[in-house]
């Protein structure tokens, strides 16, 4: 008890800093053992928690998948044609097709008659999320999931300046067809802004279109990073392109259709484990296994289902996404702190404390809090959208581990050291629990 008005008489003022004038902030502090509440501001208000909802989805594939799932492809045949039976697997990638290749030539089976076919599954998800906002859909990070993916379900666009000022940006062949380009970004002036952006092409629904102007003068190409608007269709014609650069001969042109249940598996390919794919999804904050691991689950059904046998109440999220991506996500303090007091007093704490970030050393908060007793003490995952700034996770002090989360909803300030403003309250937050 002491301890909790400690707490609070410590931490009120904190969030009265100008940075947060106007802001909601919610937060809640346990005692991550016992559960004894050492600090509660709004802790049960609904508040949109971008990325931090990745902490449920994660505990929740620990709980259904267990710590042994991995996203398994395999390349399977009927003796004329060449399946690919996707598993999801967003990290598959042109070195492993290479070693399918090899496995193939191992065993005699470098020459198919027919086609290489690409098959989708019968997942009946949706590309996107509802509540997906467009202007994000064209970038990298908000690139669909599917369980035909590969390398990301991402390219890198690359485009030099033109030979004069106006003339339109030069851009780079990519290796597969998808997604198409629109050019519509010119050549700007010596010294210029680059403004150049990634925009989705209304009005031509299967391409991405660039836009702005990038120096005459650069040093460096320009390098825009974008999201496959049809992940299958480019899964198929990455792999179809890799196969036969390793020496793979297919006659047939290649098409997505079903792999029958009698067809021989000739390769297959686990990805790494779940312990190490949390740990790619936490610390850098990654969309498309987050996505991934919610349709592997069985999406936002499942996870409720999850949450409710963690004696946490469904209903008081709501739960839209894996990735925290949509505008739709709720959640609260209260509810993100019992997924991480589920995690701190089961099985799975050190695997969940090795996968998230940690204050000064790993993933979103590698430089964050150095310098200062915080530095190695917190294990937390961020969240930032627009006027969004999260962070929940566990707190080491002298006298224990303390489960926290604070949630900053309608954060305005804008002004040039803004950022450096809002971490400082985090750190005040976290500093006053330390004591």
């Amino acid at each position: 008890m002491m301890l909790a008005v400690f707490a609070a008489l410590a931490l009120d003022p904190v969030f009265g800093a100008p940075t947060l004038a106007g802001a909601h902030v919610s937060a809640l502090a346990v005692d991550a053992s016992s559960g004894a509440v050492l600090y509660d501001r709004n802790a049960g208000d609904a508040m949109v928690p971008a990325s931090a909802i990745k902490l449920i989805v994660g505990s929740a594939a620990l709980d259904r998948l267990g710590t042994g799932f991995t996203f398994t492809t395999a390349f399977t045949t009927d003796g004329n044609d060449l399946y690919l039976v996707g598993g999801g697997d967003p990290l598959l990638d042109s070195a492993d097709i290479a070693d399918a290749a090899r496995t193939l030539a191992a065993v005699g089976e470098a020459f198919f008659p027919g086609s290489l076919v690409a098959d989708p599954g019968a997942a009946s998800n949706p590309r996107y999320p509802d509540g997906w906002q467009v202007d994000d859909l064209p970038n990298d990070y908000a690139a669909p999931a599917s369980a035909l993916s590969f390398s990301h379900n991402a390219v890198t666009i690359v485009a030099h300046p033109g030979p004069a000022v106006g003339s339109p940006l030069v851009v780079d062949p990519l290796a597969a067809p998808y997604p198409a380009i629109e050019n519509d970004a010119t050549t700007g002036a010596p010294g210029s802004a680059d403004t150049t952006q990634l925009e989705l092409a209304w009005d031509a629904p299967n391409a991405v279109r660039i836009t702005g102007s990038y120096p005459l003068d650069a040093r460096t190409p320009d390098e825009l990073d974008a999201s496959v608007l049809d992940p299958a269709r480019f899964t198929l014609a990455s792999v179809a392109r890799d196969l036969s650069a390793n020496g793979v001969t297919l006659h047939g042109a290649p098409a997505l259709g079903r792999a029958p249940a009698t067809a021989r598996t000739l390769w297959t390919h686990r990805s790494l484990y779940l312990p190490a794919l949390l740990a790619k999804m936490w610390q850098p904050s990654d969309n498309l296994l987050a996505e991934s691991l919610y349709q592997a689950i069985g999406g936002a059904g499942a996870e409720r289902a999850w949450l409710h046998a963690a004696g946490i109440d469904p209903a008081t999220l709501t739960i839209a996404d894996g990735s925290g991506m949509s505008a739709y996500d709720r959640v609260s303090a209260r509810a993100l702190v019992s997924v991480l007091q589920h995690d701190w007093n089961g099985p799975n704490r050190q695997i969940v404390l090795d996968a998230l970030p940690l204050a000064g050393k790993r993933g979103t908060l590698e430089h964050a809090f150095t310098g200062t007793p915080l530095e190695g003490a917190v294990f937390a995952k961020t969240g930032t959208s627009n006027h969004t700034r999260a962070l929940a996770g566990y707190l080491t002090t002298p006298h224990g581990t303390v489960a926290f989360a604070l949630l900053i909803n309608d954060w305005m300030d804008g002004a040039p050291g803004a950022a450096d403003r809002l971490r400082a309250v985090q750190a005040q937050f976290l500093a006053a629990l330390q004591r």
